[in-house]
């Protein structure tokens, strides 16, 4: 049996049912593949695929020269609630698509047996 706390931390394909929604954020494709952070009741938490800020201005307030201006990428996790998504599809075993599942490390106390 499939369920979906078994995409977290994979990607997968996502269809939108509504361009405009993510578009505030960047999100201007219809469709995608996002990388599955978790999901809750209102829907996907998806790894944003790239924010990026430039500091145009100084402590000061100044304008910075273009030539001089840094562009830096940030990390960022967006919701997609559920009535949002067309349709999710998953690639069992496919390299680079998925992953070992988080819940299922090896980690933390054990009993040990005498």
């Amino acid at each position: 049996m499939f369920k979906s706390e078994d995409i977290i931390g994979d990607i997968v394909f996502i269809s939108f049912n509504n361009e405009e929604y993510l578009r505030e954020i960047g999100i201007t494709s219809p469709s995608g593949h996002y990388l599955v952070k978790g999901h809750d009741h209102l829907g996907l938490w998806l790894q944003h695929p790239g924010i990026f800020i430039k500091r145009s201005k100084d402590k000061n307030g100044n304008p910075i020269p273009l030539d001089i201006q840094k562009e830096a990428q940030i990390d960022g996790v967006f919701l997609v609630m559920w009535n949002f998504i067309n349709t999710i599809m998953h690639y069992p075993n496919r390299d680079g698509y998925d992953f070992p599942s988080e819940f299922n490390k090896d980690v933390g106390f054990k009993n040990k047996k005498s």
